[in-house]
Formats: C-alpha cells, structure tokens, sequence
C-alpha cells in the first residue's frame, strides 16, 4: 500500500502543500482547510523544526467511527450522507490530522492515489511509495 512520506531535511516550508491541498478539495486557498500540514519554526531561535500533520493511513478513523462513515484500505474514504461531525474518528486519530469542518470529518484520500501535495513540492520532501 502507498503511502505519504516526508523528508524534513528535504522540506523549505514553503506551505505550497497545504496551499495546494485546500484548493483541490475545498476550491479556495485555505490552509486551515488542507488534509495536510508541514509546519516549520525555530526551537528558542536557534535550529529549524518541523511538524508534519498527514495521514498515515492506519485504519483508527474507520474503527472507531460509530456511524461506519468512514472506510480505510488504500485511501480514508468517508461517506458524507452518513458522516454527522461527531468527532469521534478526530479524537481517536493518534496523529491529529482529521478536520471537522462543515459538520462532517475532512481526512486525507490521497488525491485518489495521485497526491498533488508530491506534484507541487517544490524539493521532493513529499513523496507517495
């Protein structure tokens, strides 16, 4: 299975990921909207630290979403007539990268297996293997 992968030494944080993910799935450029996130900032100013904020694809959503709005296998899918935005699956994520927005839980589908975030990062810090 595929999946996103991020090398940090690779990363300039120039937030075209993001930038590129809210556009795709939301029509506008809204970061806070994006299914994925690479932050950069400095530890007491001295050296540069990242947090990267995507989906890992390990299932915890769709097993503790209790409506069964949301499928897992090679992509996060979730059903948006049955999704109510309970924030369960949010709660549940170990890595904190589900959104609930609109009422409904927005998580990563991978672009269908053809992720713009890796199109558009500029050095490759991105990669979906």
């Amino acid at each position: 299975m595929k999946r996103l992968k991020f090398t940090k030494s690779k990363c300039i944080g120039c937030q075209l990921c993001a930038q590129v993910c809210s556009a795709t799935h939301e029509g506008m450029y809204i970061p806070s909207k994006a299914r994925i996130g690479i932050e950069t900032y400095y530890d007491k100013g001295t050296s540069l630290k990242y947090k990267d904020s995507f989906c890992t694809l390990c299932g915890i959503c769709a097993k503790n979403c209790p409506l069964d709005a949301i499928t897992a296998g090679d992509k996060i899918e979730v059903n948006m007539d049955i999704c109510n935005g309970c924030g369960v699956c949010a709660t549940k994520c170990p890595k904190k990268v589900i959104k609930i927005f609109d009422e409904k839980a927005h998580i990563c589908d991978t672009c269908n297996g053809d992720p713009m975030c890796v199109k558009v990062c500029p050095q490759g810090a991105l990669r979906f293997e």
